[in-house]
């Protein structure tokens, strides 16, 4: 009896302990899977936050095709009221989503515009020069708070450095509107003849170096000087080392290596179609005269938007910039921001006229959009790319605006704030 019973209680025991084990074997795996789950939720957790949305994700052929012809529809307007004669290209990200030409590149010639044509960028090349500064900066070859003195001695306003000059707060006069041969057929000039100008004439300043913004073509001449003293090199084959020929912008380059018997150099034309001739003032650079066209500038704003042509520290500084007027636009170094306060909102750009030319280049960083208007024509609807901003805008993120007419879109009424670049 006592064996038997003995038997049993060991039975008992076994029985017992093979359930513990099985029990400690699916608790422990219960865990093992709960923690497997636990750290799949936190990766899928970790995708959402972290996977890019991409703005060109949204773009299928049918949104394509809409915001394509909404621009189209918004520019033939434009030319059928003989309010437009240029080129456009509209991308976003590495996609351009539009690009054409209207007009013609000689109108007494009739020849018409192709979205080849290269123009005269007037004050859109002022990116191209604090793009130059910058790489110098970047190289360690200059400081932003040197002052022009220590590169050009005899430079008379002393406390003028280039970091005011990138940004138009030097107070110095506008040459523009002070050198009489500007505007002679039998002369050319170079920014070298606006320093001798200053130098000899010793001008006074408008105002005390770094009180306050006033665009000057003057700065960018005399940035024009700096680069070539500095770097040792030409303006021209400066940008071309360092800018042009690395983003392969092929078709870019200063006046002084255009060829204006090449059938896609545009004529300039101001009121009345009238052609616009070559001046003593166009061969000044620094503050215009690079000439391109819509594909190489997509070229650049591309590398741009990528960090090919500056450190991301450098276009922090480049787009810190200070208000100009009431309108709340802001002037970094060779480029205006608009609306800083919002940052789905900001755009980087520069707009330009010189004679006939009027030009625009647009970047807008959040969705990396790019819009380029060049034309040889003196109308001021070059500079109205609002409503495509506000088309892309409507389409892509379904925002409501209080003008959805295209009519009124393009009434020229709906102005950009007026610039000092557009005067």
């Amino acid at each position: 009896m006592i064996i038997i019973n003995t038997m049993k209680m060991k039975n008992k025991f076994y029985l017992f302990f093979v359930l513990y084990l099985f029990l400690l074997v699916y608790k422990a795996g219960t865990n093992e899977t709960n923690k497997i789950i636990e750290k799949y939720v936190s990766f899928n957790d970790l995708l959402k936050k972290t996977k890019p949305s991409s703005t060109i994700e949204k773009l299928n052929a049918s949104t394509l095709r809409v915001l394509a012809n909404k621009i189209h529809d918004h520019y033939e307007k434009l030319f059928q009221h003989k309010a437009f004669n240029g080129c456009v290209l509209v991308a976003i990200e590495d996609k351009i989503i539009y690009e054409n030409a209207w007009g013609y590149s000689d109108i007494k010639q009739k020849q018409c515009l192709n979205t080849n044509s290269i123009f005269q960028l007037a004050s859109v090349s002022k990116i191209f020069t604090a793009v130059a500064v910058l790489k110098l900066y970047e190289q360690s070859k200059l400081h932003l708070t040197d002052p022009v003195t220590q590169y050009i001695p005899n430079f008379p306003y002393k406390d003028v450095t280039i970091h005011h000059l990138l940004n138009h707060t030097t107070g110095l006069p506008n040459y523009l509107h002070l050198m009489p041969e500007i505007g002679r057929q039998d002369t050319v000039l170079s920014h070298w003849s606006v320093m001798d100008f200053l130098i000899r004439k010793k001008l006074r300043q408008e105002f005390k170096t770094g009180k306050r913004h006033k665009y000057c073509n003057t700065n960018y001449a005399v940035l024009a000087c700096l680069i070539e003293k500095i770097s040792g090199m030409p303006y021209s084959d400066f940008l071309k080392k360092e800018i042009f020929i690395p983003l392969n912008m092929n078709q870019t380059n200063t006046i002084h290596f255009i060829d204006i018997f090449d059938e896609n150099t545009t004529s300039s034309h101001e009121y009345k179609s009238r052609a616009v001739p070559f001046y003593a003032g166009d061969f000044i650079l620094g503050d215009k005269s690079i000439y391109s066209n819509i594909h190489d500038l997509f070229q650049f704003s591309q590398a741009f938007f990528n960090g090919n042509v500056l450190k991301d520290s450098t276009i922090r500084l480049m787009t810190q910039g200070i208000k100009t007027n009431k309108y709340g636009i802001l002037y970094g170094y060779g480029i205006r921001i608009k609306n800083n306060e919002d940052a789905d909102k900001t755009i980087w750009f520069h707009n330009g006229w010189w004679h006939g030319y009027r030009t625009s280049f647009q970047m807008r960083p959040k969705d990396k959009i790019t819009i380029i208007v060049l034309s040889n024509h003196i109308h001021k609807t070059t500079y109205f790319t609002h409503p495509i901003f506000q088309t892309i805008d409507e389409i892509l993120y379904q925002e409501t605006t209080n003008n959805t007419n295209l009519e009124e879109k393009n009434s020229t009424h709906t102005v950009y704030p007026k610039l000092d670049d557009e005067e």
